[in-house]
């Protein structure tokens, strides 16, 4: 009679659907289900994205542009030094 019970319990368990096993979580695995991960690494990466267009969509309005800020790096990288207080060639105009 044991048998007959063990063999029953084995069919019963073979039998299941894997996804019954385990909960959503649990399935999604760091190491085995890459789904899980991505909406995490979204979430963590979304308050440096939305800053850094803020400050992007600022400096756009003050004047500077990616090419002034390319030779300002340039300059600064070569030892060139660079005018005190002019913040953009744009916007440093003479108005007379």
């Amino acid at each position: 009679m044991t048998v007959r019970r063990a063999l029953a319990a084995a069919l019963l368990v073979l039998g299941l659907p894997r996804s019954a096993a385990a909960c959503a979580v649990c399935i999604g695995s760091a190491f085995g289900d890459r789904g899980y991960t991505w909406p995490y690494i979204g979430l963590i990466l979304m308050p440096f994205i939305v800053a850094s267009a803020i400050v992007g969509i600022l400096a756009w309005q003050l004047g500077w542009r990616p090419r002034h800020l390319a030779a300002r790096a340039w300059a600064a990288l070569h030892g060139e030094a660079a005018t005190p207080g002019d913040p953009s060639p744009s916007t440093h105009t003479e108005t007379t």
